[in-house]
């Protein structure tokens, strides 16, 4: 069995099952779903002292499917442009959680590149996200797919691939992204505000235009065009706006902050 461990235990999110399930507990406590579930999600993955209750936030608007597909930014460096995990089982401290392989082997022979766990070794983008899979759908199974492509067409591509690999499969995604990183809480408002007005209107070219041209520093702006691209070929047609926080609100430092946003897809 290929099991990939849990890297970021105890330093984003608690080490011990129970206080991890308190944890989250706590979180869903304070979350008012709508009441209409989606089938894609953006998520932070800040520690969950920082970004947390956003990310449940979100969470909480998520459709319960057979395999969630989750999409995080690379911040490592290692393995390939397209990372999808080669694991049976991601590890947690709420125990494994099995990968489709299935869809996985799909999705590859659609995109024509091979297994790759290197990027995934370090990376927290992705397995920060995981326990919230576990403590929502205990019987759902996951497939990570960590980006470090950050051209338009080859994420587009993604985005066709899984649409298509999905099939009527019962399928959500994730992506997972934080926003504006390390500037004023007065300045990241306004540059991550605007950016969400593109995701709002499902606007991929003018969302990754206003990313590139004014050099935005949202990680998972990979993750959130790809998962763009899927819902426009599953004739999703809007995103809504659910929270935006920062770390200021856990600091109380307002000067250096890194933006959160929990989005739904509808």
């Amino acid at each position: 069995m290929n099991l990939r461990k849990s890297a970021v235990k105890g330093t984003f999110y608690p080490s011990k099952k129970k206080a991890l399930e308190k944890q989250l507990t706590d979180f869903f406590k304070k979350t008012k779903p709508s009441g209409k579930k989606s089938f894609a999600i953006i998520a932070p993955h800040a520690g969950y002292q920082y970004s947390g209750q956003t990310a449940a936030i979100a969470f909480a608007e998520i459709k319960k499917a057979e395999t969630i597909i989750l999409l995080g930014p690379n911040h490592t460096g290692l393995g390939k442009q397209i990372s999808i995990s080669e694991a049976d089982y991601w590890e947690t401290p709420l125990g494994k959680i099995k990968i489709d392989a299935g869809l996985r082997k799909k999705l590859l022979q659609k995109l024509e590149i091979k297994a790759d766990d290197l990027a995934h070794l370090q990376e927290h983008s992705i397995e920060v996200q995981v326990p919230f899979i576990q403590f929502l759908f205990p019987k759902a199974k996951m497939l990570p797919i960590c980006l470090m492509e950050n051209r338009l067409e080859e994420l587009k591509k993604l985005g066709n691939a899984l649409a298509e690999t999905c099939g009527e499969k019962k399928v959500s995604i994730v992506a997972s992204s934080d926003f504006s990183h390390f500037i004023p809480l007065e300045n990241a408002l306004e540059k991550d505000l605007k950016a969400i007005e593109f995701i709002k209107k499902l606007d991929i070219e003018g969302f990754y235009k206003e990313v590139e041209e004014k050099n935005l520093s949202i990680c998972g702006f990979g993750p959130i065009t790809a998962t763009m691209q899927y819902c426009r070929q599953k004739n999703i047609k809007k995103a809504s706006l659910l929270k935006y926080d920062s770390s200021a609100t856990a600091t109380g430092d307002k000067s250096n902050v890194v933006g959160y946003a929990a989005i739904k897809f509808e």
